[in-house]
C-alpha cells in the first residue's frame, strides 16, 4: 500500500522513450564484478551477523530517511517522532546530515561499493545499527570494527551465489539474499521489511532536483547530466539515476508493494507519480 497524506493509490506508470535516449544503468554495478566478488568474499570472513528475516511488528513504524532535498522541509517532524520514539534509519550522506541535525538515527543502511562512500558511517556511534551491504568496499567494515554491524547479501548478484553459499550453506535457509532496485533506497525498504517492519514512513525520497541534487553537499553528484521528466503536465529535472529509480521503484511496488505500507513524503517525482497514475515520459526537445 502506498501513501500521500489521506491518499493511497498504487502507481500504474508506463514509461516512453520518445523522443531522446535515455542512458542505462547496471543494477548494482558501481564498480568493477570481478572487484566486487573479491569485496564479498572478504567481507563475509569477518563472521559478522547478518540481517534475517525476523517476525512482522504490525503496528510499529519507522522513518526511512534518505537524501532528497526535501528532507530539510521535515526536520521539525521528525524531529518529534525521534521524541517520541519512532526509530530514524538513514542510508549514506543522510546519516551524517542527520547526526549534524541532532536526529540521532536508531541505523544506518549502505549499498554502495565504490571506496570514497566509507565517509558515510562518519561519525561512528555506539548506539547506532550499521546495516552494511556484503558488497561494500571492506574499508566500511574495517572503519566499523568494534560497533554495531550486520551484514546483508544483495539478491541478484548471481556470481557470488557459489561465494555465499560456500560460506553460509544454503539460500533462503542460512543466509538470505535482499531483493530491490540499483539504489540503497529501494533496497533499504526491503531490509526493513526483513527486519519486521511493515509501516515506513519515507522522507527525501525526492528522485528529482528541487533546487539540488541532495539535502546536504555531495560534491560526485554535482557534474550528473540532467533532463527533463513530465509525469502528468508537471516537470522535474533529474539525473538519468533518478530516471531510472523512479521507474524501478514503479516495478518494485509492482512486485512486491502488498507486503508493506509506506508513506513517502514531500513533493518530489515520487509522491507525484503515486497521486497521478499517468504515463512517465521525457520532455520532447524544441
Amino acid at each position: 500500500m502506498l501513501k500521500i497524506g489521506l491518499q493511497s493509490n498504487a502507481p500504474s506508470v508506463e514509461v516512453k522513450r520518445k523522443f531522446f535516449p535515455v542512458p542505462e544503468i547496471l543494477a548494482s554495478v558501481n564498480a568493477d564484478p570481478e572487484l566486487i566478488r573479491g569485496y564479498v568474499k572478504e567481507n563475509i570472513k569477518r563472521g559478522l551477523p547478518q540481517v534475517q528475516p525476523f517476525e512482522t511488528q504490525w503496528d510499529k513504524v519507522v522513518a526511512l530517511v534518505l537524501g532528497g532535498a526535501t528532507l530539510n522541509n521535515h526536520l521539525g517532524v521528525l524531529s518529534e517522532k525521534r521524541k517520541d520514539g519512532m526509530p530514524l534509519i538513514t542510508v549514506n550522506g543522510s546519516y551524517k546530515f542527520c547526526v549534524d541535525k541532532g536526529l540521532n538515527p536508531s541505523a544506518m543502511v549502505m549499498l554502495d561499493s565504490r571506496e570514497f562512500n566509507n565517509r558515510f558511517v562518519e561519525p561512528l556511534s555506539k548506539d547506532v545499527k550499521y546495516l552494511i551491504s556484503s558488497q561494500c568496499h571492506p574499508s566500511v567494515f574495517d572503519k566499523l570494527e568494534g560497533y554495531n554491524v550486520w551484514i546483508w547479501h544483495c539478491e541478484g548478484q548471481d556470481d557470488c551465489k557459489e561465494i555465499l553459499d560456500e560460506q553460509y550453506g544454503e539460500r533462503y535457509v542460512d543466509y538470505f539474499p535482499v531483493i530491490g532496485g540499483a539504489t540503497v533506497s529501494l533496497r533499504a525498504v526491503h531490509v526493513l521489511r526483513m527486519l519486521g517492519f511493515h509501516k515506513i514512513e519515507m522522507y527525501g525520497f525526492d528522485s528529482c532536483i528541487i533546487g539540488d541534487h541532495h539535502a546536504y553537499k555531495q560534491p560526485e553528484n554535482d557534474k550528473e547530466q540532467i533532463m527533463n521528466i513530465i509525469v502528468s503536465g508537471k516537470e522535474f529535472k533529474c539525473t538519468p539515476a533518478h530516471y531510472h529509480q523512479a521507474r524501478e521503484f514503479v516495478q518494485m511496488v509492482k512486485g512486491t508493494g502488498e507486503h508493506y505500507d509506506l508513506a513517502v513524503h514531500g513533493d518530489g517525482l515520487i509522491s507525484h507519480i503515486i497521486k497521478n497514475q499517468d504515463s512517465l515520459k521525457i520532455k520532447e526537445v524544441n
